[in-house]
């Protein structure tokens, strides 16, 4: 079965932003997911953008809250509780 990688703008289409990249490549590298990169240059953009199995964004968006906070929780240890 062939994997089809796409970017966060193509799969949203529009630009994503930092704060939604950061925890979408965040979460992909958690769960082991193999990224591509790609480079384009356009008006608004040019360098390197990460590309994500398109199965792996469906899931992440249809579950965005919940897998944040299942990160959250698992994360937020600091061994200090009162």
């Amino acid at each position: 079965m062939e994997v089809n990688y796409i970017s966060l703008f193509d799969y949203l289409g529009k630009p994503a932003g930092k704060d939604v990249g950061a925890r979408v490549n965040e979460r992909a590298r958690e769960f082991g997911i193999t990224c591509l990169k790609r480079f384009v240059r356009n008006k608004k953009y040019e360098g390197k953008v990460n590309l994500y199995p398109e199965a792996f964004l469906e899931y992440y968006f249809t579950n965005a809250e919940q897998v944040n906070q299942v990160y959250k929780d698992t994360h937020s240890w600091d061994g200090l509780h009162y």
